[in-house]
């Protein structure tokens, strides 16, 4: 997932009007490219420092870039598995080149991008889950914490040992956000619920995501989520061996074992690129932070690019009463009722 990952255990939610600026990127989304229209003539690249083949936060990217270039006719350039280290020569490497949208897919690729966009002023760069901005240079922060509150009101619900449990890529600020909204969303519906959580330091290694899953899992842990790319494949792994719930992020991870990822939240990438694209291609593009929220579901209407996917096979298995309840936090959270607040550190509360 965007490299960045964190845990604690929060007991409030903040319940208030929140006032949070928004930048345009313009969003007209949905309509598909008449075939008969010439191809835009905008250069576009996407990186990563994550895999495509990683079944989640990298394999998002790619799947946006090819949205992207199909809906507006582009061709789109993609490359991934690029080293922090290079992070910076790859953006110069487009920029010079003469792309017009660079999309830098990850945290880590902030101030990079300050410094190759103070270079290239030509050249406009996206930092999708960054926090920087200058006059090129815009970053989307989804509110992930929102989905993560969901689905730890979720675990809250559906745990029947009281102790759920979170296992992260890395300690990065965006990902120990997500984590504390997954807290938060546990402590509001169950205040005694008890919360495990480790971080690997290694975002595409599944055999050690497996392991720190199992031995969390043996502490009592029935409900278990991840931020972890393609380490996450291992949590749910096992997960499914111990016939546990594993909940999924960024995409909606139910195929990788329909009998055990009851649910996952999930980014709208497709939205938030196309978002990009176009106000590259109307001149309206401001380099600014955006941060977009929860949506009612996918390629809904208005800014929000955060969601929850269905249950799937494990529909059944949800009692009533905790849909009930997911659907009135959910609309609380789209409403304003509910503010769950960001937090880039690591909290503890009692459990």
């Amino acid at each position: 997932m965007a490299r960045a990952k964190t845990y604690a255990v929060i007991a409030g939610i903040t319940v208030a009007a929140l006032a949070i600026t928004v930048i345009a990127f313009t969003t007209s989304a949905n309509l598909q490219r008449n075939p008969a229209e010439p191809k835009s003539t905008l250069r576009v690249a996407v990186v990563t420092d994550a895999l495509f083949s990683d079944k989640g936060w990298g394999e998002s990217s790619l799947n946006a870039a090819k949205f992207i270039e199909s809906k507006y006719g582009l061709e789109v350039a993609t490359e991934d598995n690029i080293s922090i280290a290079n992070i910076e020569s790859t953006l110069k490497k487009y920029a010079k080149e003469g792309y017009d949208l660079i999309i830098a897919h990850g945290f880590q690729w902030g101030d990079p991008a300050l410094r190759v966009g103070k270079q290239y002023p030509g050249a406009k760069i996206v930092v999708f889950t960054g926090l920087v901005e200058s006059e090129n240079v815009a970053s989307i922060f989804p509110q992930q914490q929102q989905g993560s509150f969901l689905l730890g009101a979720i675990a809250g619900m559906m745990t029947q040992t009281n102790v759920i449990g979170y296992v992260g890529g890395e300690e990065y600020p965006n990902v120990v956000n997500i984590f504390e909204g997954y807290k938060q969303g546990a402590k509001a519906v169950n205040p005694n619920v008890k919360i495990i959580g480790t971080y690997l330091n290694d975002w595409d290694n599944p055999a050690k995501g497996k392991e720190a899953a199992t031995s969390i899992i043996r502490q009592g842990v029935d409900v278990i989520f991840h931020v972890a790319d393609s380490s996450g494949q291992g949590v749910i792994k096992s997960a499914r061996e111990n016939g546990v719930y594993a909940l999924g992020a960024v995409q909606d991870q139910n195929s990788q074992a329909p009998d055990t990822v009851l649910t996952s939240f999930v980014l709208d990438v497709d939205k938030a690129y196309s978002q990009a694209v176009n106000s590259t291609l109307k001149e309206s593009f401001r380099g600014e932070i955006r941060k977009p929220g929860i949506e009612a579901e996918k390629g809904a209407a208005g800014d929000g690019i955060v969601y929850l996917s269905s249950f799937h096979e494990l529909d059944s298995q949800v009692p009533t009463s905790v849909k009930s309840k997911l659907q009135e936090l959910k609309n609380d959270l789209l409403e304003g009722r509910i503010v769950v607040p960001e937090k880039f550190e690591e909290t503890s509360l009692p459990a």
